[in-house]
């Protein structure tokens, strides 16, 4: 655990502190002269947590050295707490808090990923519906027409499925090529290398995902076909 110091703060005070904390094994002061080029090189992730910093040398900071038997997250986090509303402290640097940050972001976003995803796949299904829905309505008399000459409800519901699944066709591919411009303004105004401080890499969907994502919609498609047209035949 690092703590970089105020400009103005008294090292002596955070110091005498940090030592009074149970599980401490050391806390060693490193002064303003301290290479920045030789910190990046120990600790390769704090990079960007430095990147307003002085090109040329390093900010004041003291190492925290801890007991292998008292490195537990809950301690951890509590120690960091504490340091971090100390007066004379900038700034706490944790790798591990920074760890289960990143992991519970991550959970987030797949949580949410999923959600959205259970929300899209029905409102595909919705509009699928609707649509052949007014389709049906639109041509109600040439369907009592078909049906006064002996057409069977599959000869009649057949070039709905068609035209469904034409649309979901469609829709699909306004969607990854919308997709697709998305990611390139992403790229294009470097929002890859501001996420990549969270180990988040942008990339765009594979022939396999892209395979996936096209099979489930032509599934949603047809499925609001099917629950329209069964409705009236």
């Amino acid at each position: 655990m690092l703590v970089f110091l105020k400009k103005n703060g008294d090292k002596d005070t955070v110091i005498k502190f940090i030592k009074n904390i149970g599980g401490v094994k050391n806390a060693v002061y490193y002064n303003d002269k301290s290479s920045l080029v030789s910190l990046e090189k120990k600790i390769r992730r704090i990079k960007p947590f430095l990147k307003n910093e002085n090109p040329g040398y390093a900010p004041s900071f003291i190492k925290i050295n801890f007991k292998k038997n008292d490195t537990g997250r809950i301690f951890l986090s509590d120690v960091y707490l504490r340091i971090k509303s100390l007066s004379g402290v900038g700034s706490v640097y944790y790798d591990r808090m920074l760890r289960k940050k990143i992991g519970q972001f991550i959970f987030f976003t797949k949580f949410v990923g999923l959600v959205l995803f259970i929300f899209l796949f029905i409102l595909s299904i919705f509009i699928s519906y609707s649509a052949i829905k007014l389709i049906i309505l639109r041509k109600k008399e040439e369907i009592e027409i078909l049906k006064l000459i002996g057409a069977t409800n599959y000869y009649i519901r057949i070039p709905m499925f068609i035209e469904g699944q034409a649309g979901t066709l469609l829709a699909f591919i306004i969607s990854i090529l919308l997709l697709l411009a998305i990611y390139d303004i992403f790229i294009f105004y470097g929002f890859n290398g501001f996420l990549e401080y969270f180990h988040i890499k942008i990339v765009f969907l594979n022939t396999a995902q892209t395979a996936l994502v096209f099979i489930i919609a032509m599934i949603s498609g047809f499925l609001g076909t099917y629950f329209s047209s069964k409705r009236f035949f």
